[in-house]
């Protein structure tokens, strides 16, 4: 693998809480897509894995499950208590600090395809300094920065994410499909 490449950081450390409400049970990551009998989380691994990229997931301890998915697909798991996504994406960044940037994206979102991926890998190639995907100029994932975020990321906390640090004047984005705003929260919602 490019050393120089930017890596796929999934975030797979949530408690779900969202998707309880909406009327979904169980682990949402171990839910079945589709008629197949693949996981969530196993189709979210697949397509990251298919770009290519270095892959990280940051998950809890108690999520055996999930854990196991990430190692049967050779992902390095990262382990954390999560109070939020700032505090995952922290971890992750922590154990990933080699990788030369950053394509960050949900545990909860199947739909993203190997093609979403190149496309925020490619923007950050270009040297862009942070890259988000859009759907209707509306924001969506995964979301990309370049290495020089490394220690902003690092020090996140709490649920915001990595939203504090985006900056429209460096901000690159780029038109996709529906698919970059789709997570299983949306789908669980009852009709």
């Amino acid at each position: 693998m490019d050393s120089t490449a930017p890596g796929i950081l999934i975030l797979a450390a949530g408690k779900g809480s969202r998707y309880i409400a909406s009327g979904g049970s169980g682990n949402k990551l171990l839910a079945s897509i589709g008629d197949d009998a693949q996981t969530v989380i196993e189709t979210v691994i697949e397509q990251a894995k298919l770009s290519g990229l270095p892959v990280a997931l940051v998950t809890r301890p108690d999520y055996l499950a999930v854990r196991q998915h990430a190692e049967k697909a050779g992902v390095q798991a990262v382990l954390c208590e999560s109070g939020g996504s700032g505090e995952s994406i922290a971890a992750g960044v922590a154990m990933t600090g080699h990788w030369n940037g950053w394509i960050i994206t949900l545990g909860d979102m199947p739909w993203l395809t190997v093609d979403h991926y190149r496309l925020v890998k490619q923007a950050l190639e270009q040297g862009a300094a942070q890259v988000r995907l859009t759907y209707k100029e509306k924001p969506g994932h995964p979301v990309g920065f370049a290495g020089r975020y490394a220690e902003a990321l690092r020090n996140l906390q709490g649920d915001e994410g990595a939203r504090a640090l985006l900056d429209p004047r460096v901000l690159v984005t780029l038109a996709a499909d529906a698919d970059v705003q789709r997570d299983l929260d949306v789908v669980a919602k009852p009709r």
